[in-house]
């Protein structure tokens, strides 16, 4: 294997990457490497120290401050923070060799990969570390690092040891939770917090929104027709893309059953909070004083807590499982594949099929079983 290195027009030493490295052993990471929790933001000043390496590789190509800044800017803070776990490892690792974090060769990297893997990290993990190590712009044999085919061929080996397989092939029943949203009524008597709780968990099932859009929900973006709200969405969602525009999110009211409707729900919070808002216009603010916006963390917890109490096992089912139990209820209902897509914001529906298109309840072999047990009653005997 060619020990081919960063392809630049560096005027600066390569050792200045070096000290670069020997800086960064004074962030340690004590989360440990036992699993891929370990993939989670970090604080704004050491992600920022963390990824001073892309910032050096950039330098290293000579383009400018300001471009470099942009450049920067390509990738989400989540994104930023995942990065900066694993290139800080990286930086560690090359202290640890001696060698420089932008100018080694690929056995360094698999090595680097390696230790990861032996480390506990699973595949998640490991694929997110390759996609650092691209961040900085390593490149060999004419591949940037993550693509190279022996980089590739080694995670393929990660998931034969190590697989990444989802958590369960089942999703819980929204039925089970919307009975105990009814039993926070009517909304102008329940707490202030059961409303709050109630009116995220119904925005989360009617959008199949993710928390991060609960969290951009401004009240200056919120338009009352007759029957519905229309919510229109300010700021880059996870599906934002070039080229395409948030779409806006409709909130109908639900006549069957008022203790089920988001519109009353919404209509209701709107009112509670008028006087107490004072610092922010988004929509979800903490229902225990000072009462200012909440995190995306926050209405995270919120929805676990109302699944928890709707009897939901959160040690199985997450947060973000609120998008394929309340998309698999809608299909199996007989919405078609287009309008969920539509709602959700999929591009395509091999996301829709891998991800979120679960059985409810009952796993697939019963279902399967079923239909194939069912006798004819045309058919003769023999």
């Amino acid at each position: 294997m060619a020990n081919a290195v960063l392809v630049s027009t560096a005027t600066r030493n390569d050792s200045e990457c070096t000290a670069n490295s020997a800086k960064m052993a004074t962030f340690v990471d004590n989360s440990g490497n036992k699993s891929d929790n370990q993939n989670t933001p970090v604080e704004s000043k050491t992600c920022s120290d963390s990824l001073s390496c892309i910032r050096e590789s950039l330098k290293k190509h000579e383009f400018s401050e300001r471009s470099t800044a942009i450049i920067m800017e390509s990738w989400r803070s989540k994104t930023k923070g995942q990065y900066s776990i694993f290139i800080r490892k990286w930086l560690l690792y090359c202290c640890e060799k001696q060698i420089s974090g932008i100018q080694v060769s690929l056995v360094n990297v698999i090595d680097f990969l390696t230790k990861l893997f032996d480390d506990g990290a699973g595949y998640s993990a490991i694929n997110t570390a390759r996609s650092s190590l691209s961040a900085i712009g390593l490149i060999f044999d004419g591949f940037l690092v993550g693509k190279h085919p022996m980089v590739i061929r080694f995670l393929k080996g990660v998931f034969n040891l190590r697989p990444s397989l989802s958590r369960s092939e089942r999703t819980w029943d929204v039925n089970i939770v919307l009975q105990y949203l009814k039993k926070l009524s009517p909304v102008h008597s329940i707490s202030f917090k059961n409303l709050t709780l109630k009116l995220a968990m119904l925005i989360a099932l009617v959008t199949a929104g993710r928390s991060q859009t609960l969290h951009l929900i401004s009240i200056d973006n919120i338009h009352k027709e007759t029957d519905k709200y229309i919510l229109s969405i300010n700021g880059l969602l996870k599906q934002s893309r070039p080229g395409s525009t948030n779409q806006e999110v409709e909130l109908r009211a639900y006549p069957p059953d008022r203790k089920l409707c988001v519109v009353t729900c919404l209509k209701e919070y709107l009112l509670r909070t008028s006087d107490i808002r004072k610092e922010t216009q988004f929509l979800f603010i903490s229902y225990i004083k000072p009462h200012k916006r909440v995190s995306r963390e926050t209405i995270s917890r919120w929805i676990k807590c109302v699944m928890q109490m709707s009897g939901i096992d959160i040690s199985v089912f997450s947060s973000h499982s609120t998008r394929s139990a309340s998309v698999s209820k809608a299909k199996e209902n007989g919405v078609p594949i287009s309008h969920l897509l539509k709602i959700a914001g999929w591009s395509n529906s091999g996301t829709f099929l891998k991800y979120y298109d679960k059985n409810i309840n009952k796993p697939a072999a019963e279902y399967y079983q079923k239909a194939v047990l069912i006798c004819d009653p045309q058919s003769s005997d023999d």
